[in-house]
C-alpha cells in the first residue's frame, strides 16, 4: 500500500524527528510547518521529509491543505508528538487495504508525564488516521477536528500509535490554555450560552468521571493530576465562554 504520511507542526524540534523516523519506508512524508521559530524546519529537512512552510489558518484548514498536497490515495495523519510503533509500521508496509474499506481506526497509546496511561478514557483511544483521500473530509471545528470518512471503516488490528502528550506540566498547561480559548470561540460561534450551573458542576463531574468512574485512580499520581487538570479545563472553558460573550456584546453595542 502506497501511503502519504501527513504532519502539521510548529516549534516541534524536540519531537518531530522521532515522528518522521517512525514513518520510514512509507511512500512519502509531508510536514506543513506554520512559522516555527525553532529548528523544526532544519530537523524536517535533515530527516528526509518534504517541508512545506505555510501560514496558520487553523487546525482544520491546515489538515485540508496537507491532504491537497498528498500524492497518494491512502493517507495517514500523524501529530508531531506521536510515532508509529514497529508493529504498526511493519504491518502498513506489508499489507493491502481490504476491498471496499475507506478508512481504518488505529489504537493510540497515550503517554502522560513520561509513562503510559493504563486506565480511564485515554487508555481506550481509537483514532481515524488511515483513509482514502477521495472518501475523506475534515470536520469544520476550531479544535478537536477529525477525519470523516464516507464508506466502510474498520479497525487496524496490528500495532498502535504512541502519543507523547505531555513531556512536562508546563507544556501541558500551555496546550490546555490554547485549546480552551479555541473551544470557547467555537462554542460561542455555535450559539452556546454561558451556564452558571455548568461552570460550577461540570469540573467536578469531569474529575469524578476520569478519576473514579473510569478508573484513573489506578494510574496513581499521574491519574490524579490528569483528572484535576481536566477539571481545570472545564472551569477555564466556561469562564472563557462567559468572557467572550461579554466582549462580543460590548462590541455589538459599540458598533
Amino acid at each position: 500500500m502506497r501511503i502519504s504520511a501527513l504532519i502539521i507542526a510548529k516549534n516541534e524540534e524536540l519531537s518531530i524527528a522521532r515522528a518522521i523516523r517512525s514513518l520510514e519506508g512509507l511512500d512519502e512524508v509531508l510536514v506543513l510547518d506554520s512559522g516555527s521559530s525553532d529548528n523544526t524546519p532544519a530537523v524536517v529537512k535533515g530527516s528526509g521529509a518534504r517541508l512545506f512552510p505555510t501560514d496558520w489558518p487553523g487546525y482544520a484548514e491546515q489538515r485540508r491543505r496537507a491532504l491537497s498536497l498528498a500524492r497518494n490515495e491512502w493517507c495517514l495523519f500523524l501529530d508531531a508528538d506521536e510515532e508509529l510503533d514497529g508493529e504498526l509500521r511493519s504491518s502498513l508496509l506489508g499489507s493491502e487495504p481490504e476491498t471496499g474499506v475507506s478508512g481504518y481506526y488505529i489504537k493510540r497509546n497515550n503517554y502522560y508525564l513520561g509513562k503510559r496511561l493504563e486506565h480511564g478514557r485515554w487508555a481506550r483511544d481509537l483514532q481515524m488516521r488511515l483513509f482514502r483521500k477521495s472518501e475523506a473530509s475534515i470536520t469544520r471545528l476550531h479544535i478537536h477536528e477529525g477525519v470523516m470518512v464516507n464508506g466502510s471503516t474498520r479497525r487496524w488490528e496490528k500495532g498502535c500509535i504512541a502519543h507523547h502528550t505531555a513531556p512536562s506540566l508546563q507544556k501541558y498547561l500551555e496546550k490546555q490554555n490554547s485549546y480552551t480559548t479555541l473551544e470557547a470561540s467555537q462554542k460561542t460561534d455555535e450559539g452556546k450560552e454561558f451556564s452558571l450551573l455548568k461552570f460550577i458542576f461540570s469540573p467536578a463531574n469531569e474529575f469524578m468521571k476520569l478519576y473514579l468512574w473510569q478508573g484513573g485512580f489506578r494510574d496513581g499520581m499521574r491519574g490524579l493530576i490528569l483528572a484535576s487538570l481536566s477539571a481545570l479545563y472545564k472551569y477555564s472553558l466556561w469562564a472563557k465562554i462567559h468572557q467572550q460573550q461579554i466582549s462580543r456584546a460590548v462590541q455589538k453595542e459599540a458598533g
